[in-house]
C-alpha cells in the first residue's frame, strides 16, 4: 500500500512539472511567438527579439551609446539640438530607419507595437470602442503606482470610471479653475521675487521643484478641496514612488520579476501602502465634514454607488486619487519647466510674450481669464504651438 501511494505521488508530482513546463512554454514561446506572427502578417516587422529579454539589451546599449556622445549646451545658451527624442529614445531614432513608422519591439516578453504615424495616432486616441482598451502589462508592471484606475482598466471598469471622472474635467469646469490657477500661480511668483531681491538682485533659481509645487497647489485646491499642505506628503510619496519605479523599467516584461523581493519592489511596495495610507487619511477627513461638490466628492460618491465591498471601495478610491495626481501633477510641471526653458533661451520671445500679457492683461491691475487668454495670439500661435513641435517627445 506504502509502494502504491509513492507511485502515486511520483507520477502526479511528474504530471504537475510537466504541466507547468508546458505553461511556461506556451507563456514564454509560444505566445510571444504567435503575437510577432499576427503582426508580421499585416506587414510590420522590427527588431530581432532575445529570449526572456526581447530588445533590452539594445535597449541599454544604445543609451549608453547615447549618453556618452551627447553634446549639452552651455548654461545661458540655447540646447544643441532640439530633436531630444535622439537622446531620450535613440533605440527608436535607429529602428524607425530601419523598419518604417510602425514596427513591433519587446520588453522582456511584453509585445509593443511602435505607431508614429498621425493618422494611425489620431485613430487610436479617438476610438471609443471597448474592445481596444489598454495594454494589460500597465496594469501588472506598474501596479504599485497605477494601481486599477482610469488610465490602465479596460472595458466596463473603465467605462463607470470615466463617467464619474471626465464631466469635472470639461471646458466650463476648467474655466472656473482660472482663479485657483492665478492664486497659486502669484504665490510662486512672489516667491521668486522676494529670493531675487535677498540675493541682491539676481537668483539662480531651480525651477523644476517649484514647478512640481505649483502643479500640485493647483490640482489640490481645484480637485480636491485642499491647499498643497495638506497634499504635499502624497506628492513627495508619489514621487519617490515613481522614482522607485524608473529604476526597474527594463525589468518590464521579464516574467515572475514583478514578484521577487529585490530591494527597488520592497522599496516600491513600501511606497505604495504608505501613498494609500495617506489618501485614505484625506477620504476620511473629507466624510467628517462638508464640502464642495469637487473631484474627490465624486470619486468617493461613484465608489459608494458601484455596490463594492469596503476593501474594494478604499482600491477604487486610492487607485483613482493617485491616477489624477499622476496625469495632471507630473505632466504639467515638465511641461511648464520646458516652456520656461524654451523661453530663457529666446529672450526676443519673453519680450513678445510679455508685452501681449500686459496689453491684452491691462497690466498688473488686470485680472486673466479664460476671455483674455483666447486673445492672446503670441502666446497661443507662437510659443505653445512651437514648444509642441520641438518637445513633443516632452508629453
Amino acid at each position: 500500500m506504502v509502494e502504491v501511494d509513492a507511485k502515486m505521488f511520483m507520477w502526479f508530482l511528474f504530471v504537475g512539472i510537466i504541466g507547468v513546463l508546458v505553461r511556461l512554454y506556451n507563456v514564454l514561446v509560444v505566445k510571444p511567438q504567435g503575437l510577432r506572427s499576427m503582426i508580421a502578417k499585416q506587414g510590420i516587422d522590427g527588431p530581432p527579439q532575445a529570449f526572456l529579454l526581447g530588445n533590452i539589451a539594445t535597449i541599454k546599449k544604445a543609451l549608453s551609446a547615447s549618453q556618452r556622445t551627447a553634446a549639452l549646451a552651455p548654461p545661458g545658451q540655447s540646447p544643441a539640438q532640439h530633436n531630444i527624442g535622439s537622446l531620450l529614445c535613440p533605440f527608436f531614432e535607429l529602428w524607425r530607419k530601419i523598419y518604417g513608422e510602425v514596427f513591433v519591439f519587446a520588453l522582456g516578453n511584453t509585445q509593443i507595437l511602435y505607431v508614429n504615424e498621425p493618422n494611425a495616432v489620431r485613430e487610436i486616441t479617438t476610438c471609443t470602442s471597448l474592445d481596444l482598451g489598454k495594454p494589460t502589462y500597465q496594469a501588472k508592471e506598474r501596479g504599485p503606482l497605477l494601481g486599477r484606475g482610469v488610465l490602465t482598466s479596460n472595458g466596463t471598469v473603465w467605462a463607470h470610471q470615466r463617467k464619474i471622472i471626465a464631466p469635472e474635467l470639461y471646458m466650463e469646469k476648467v474655466k472656473r479653475m482660472m482663479n485657483l490657477i492665478t492664486e497659486s500661480a502669484t504665490t510662486l511668483v512672489n516667491s521668486w521675487n522676494s529670493r531675487i531681491e535677498t540675493e541682491g538682485g539676481t537668483a539662480d533659481i531651480k525651477i523644476d521643484g517649484d514647478m512640481r509645487r505649483f502643479s500640485g497647489d493647483v490640482i489640490s485646491r481645484a480637485c480636491f478641496g485642499s491647499n498643497f499642505s495638506k497634499g504635499e506628503e502624497i506628492f513627495q510619496k508619489l514621487r519617490a514612488l515613481q522614482e522607485a519605479m524608473s529604476k526597474k523599467i527594463f525589468l518590464t516584461g521579464i516574467p515572475g520579476m514583478r514578484y521577487l523581493p529585490t530591494k527597488s519592489n520592497r522599496e516600491a511596495w513600501a511606497l505604495q501602502e504608505e501613498v494609500a495610507s495617506l489618501i485614505l487619511k484625506v477620504v476620511k477627513e473629507r466624510q467628517g465634514g462638508g464640502y464642495e461638490k469637487d473631484l474627490l466628492q465624486m470619486v468617493l460618491e461613484g465608489a459608494k454607488s458601484s455596490n463594492l465591498s469596503q476593501e474594494a471601495t478604499d482600491q477604487f478610491i486610492v487607485d483613482n486619487c493617485k491616477n489624477i495626481y499622476l496625469a495632471g501633477y507630473e505632466t504639467t510641471a515638465v511641461s511648464a519647466t520646458w516652456c520656461l526653458m524654451l523661453l530663457a533661451a529666446n529672450p526676443h520671445w519673453q519680450d513678445r510674450l510679455r508685452t501681449e500679457v500686459m496689453e491684452v492683461g491691462q497690466g498688473n491691475s488686470g485680472t486673466l481669464d479664460n476671455t483674455k487668454l483666447l486673445k492672446m495670439k503670441q502666446v497661443i500661435y507662437l510659443f505653445i504651438y512651437f514648444y509642441y513641435k520641438l518637445y513633443k517627445y516632452c508629453m
